[in-house]
């Protein structure tokens, strides 16, 4: 009995001690992350971090010196928002390869874990009512 006992509790901590594993090397890659993007013309290309963060910004030839400041702004905002949006569905990607089953993790990166049913789920694991 305590043999299957110990037997079962040692798996239960070299699958934890996996998880981990895979967690952090996931963490590490997510920060790695980057991305980019370019005007169709070439003109503009914006590079940001896995947080979506401005890490560079580049202006090809002297074309953009011709455009209307508001085109010009537009170009700028337009790149950085694709090379964000880029970043973003790169970090979901690869949390997701690590979220336990059922969690929304393009939810949770957008707008943060929902605190009230986790609590909910603490408190009433079995999904009973308290009533």
């Amino acid at each position: 009995m305590f043999d299957s006992m110990h037997n079962d509790i040692a798996a239960m901590l070299a699958n934890l001690r996996e998880q981990r594993e895979r967690m952090a090397e996931a963490a590490r890659e997510m920060r790695e992350v980057t991305a980019s993007a370019t005007t169709k013309d070439r003109m503009i290309k914006a590079t940001v971090d896995s947080r979506g963060r401005l890490t560079e910004l580049t202006f090809s030839g002297n074309r953009w010196r011709d455009l209307a400041p508001k085109e010009f702004a537009a170009k700028v905002v337009d790149v950085i928002t694709r090379a964000q949006d880029k970043s973003m569905k790169a970090v979901t990607g690869l949390a997701a390869g690590v979220a336990p089953e059922g969690v929304d993790i393009q939810q949770i990166l957008e707008n943060g874990p929902d605190l009230s049913d986790m609590l909910a789920d603490i408190t009433n694991p079995k999904g009973g009512n308290d009533e």
